[in-house]
């Protein structure tokens, strides 16, 4: 006698399979284990079917779900191509977690089947490790120098001191921040080209700038930066925690509806990824391609 209550392997693969389908079309009609007559005249049995109204046209989608240790192979995609048009599918697909054969894969494309593997993080029963091929592209500053103009015909003095903690005052005698601080203000607040390359003439100053010698103030002063930016490049697989659809087999891509990354370090990415000089490196191709700016912390000032 039969479980119902522990079905088969191969029939919780079915059931698998329809789920996702129900999650990737929730507004389609997706049923198990359906019988179509087909134009040969014979009742022909299909494991998950997909019915859905896109404007005036119904649309049938026929899938063969194949829980098996060994990859599908050319021969299995003529039997099921056989199928679909005898049941005039206007599409088909086989899901086989075993894979397929190249045979079966260039088969399969000429005919328009699609070659599938179920993907669900957190299933038991057909785990997976889901992961998406990211390019981590870090902009700094190499190097950075300023310059300092007065144009009015008054006298213009400078505090003799370290050009980094060089102190700037608005008009009123109020002190607005080092010039050290607000290159680097300017930077962490993407005030600046990121481009790598030279940048000449940044302004950075907001308002007109004094400096303070013996409590007199000297000014109004112009303030400009140059900035060198270079940038450094790392490739590598950012994990998924949260996911599930199907992944194609002949095109490489992930089916899905939604996507959770686990939370990434930078520090672990200039540590353990793959640095490189350019995306023509690479082989395949990122999904997803994150430009990152240093951030730089401010100097305290002493008051």
């Amino acid at each position: 006698m039969k479980d119902k209550n522990n079905p088969p392997k191969w029939k919780k693969f079915e059931a698998f399979v329809a789920n996702i389908q129900e999650y990737l079309t929730p507004h389609a009609k997706v049923t198990q284990n359906e019988f179509i007559m087909g134009k040969s005249g014979v009742n022909r049995q299909i494991d998950v079917v997909v019915r859905y109204n896109l404007g005036q046209f119904n649309m049938l989608i026929v899938i063969d779900c194949k829980d098996w240790k060994k990859p599908v192979d050319i021969g299995d995609i003529g039997s099921f191509t056989d199928l679909v048009e005898d049941v005039g599918a206007n599409k088909g697909a086989i899901v086989c977690n075993a894979g397929f054969t190249s045979g079966a894969l260039k088969r399969a494309q000429a005919k328009g089947i699609d070659l599938l593997k179920v993907a669900d993080v957190e299933s038991k029963d057909w785990p997976v490790r889901l992961s998406m091929p990211v390019l981590c592209d870090f902009r700094y500053i190499e190097y950075s120098s300023y310059s300092v103009s007065h144009s009015a015909p008054t006298p213009f003095m400078i505090p003799g001191t370290d050009p980094q903690y060089l102190e700037i005052y608005n008009k009123d005698g109020e002190l607005i921040d080092m010039i050290t601080n607000l290159i680097k203000k300017a930077w962490n607040e993407n005030k600046f080209p990121t481009e790598p390359g030279e940048h000449r003439d940044l302004k950075f100053v907001e308002e007109d700038a004094y400096f303070k010698v013996d409590d007199v103030l000297y000014g109004p002063a112009e303030i400009t930066a140059d900035i060198f930016v270079n940038k450094k490049m790392y490739f590598g697989e950012l994990p998924i925690e949260e996911g599930k659809g199907f992944h194609n087999e002949a095109i490489g891509g992930f089916i899905t509806r939604r996507i959770k990354t686990k939370k990434l370090n930078f520090a672990d990415v200039q540590e353990n990824w793959r640095q490189i000089d350019s995306k023509d490196e690479l082989a395949i191709t990122p999904v997803m391609i994150l430009f990152v700016s240093d951030v730089y912390p401010l100097l305290k000032i002493n008051k």
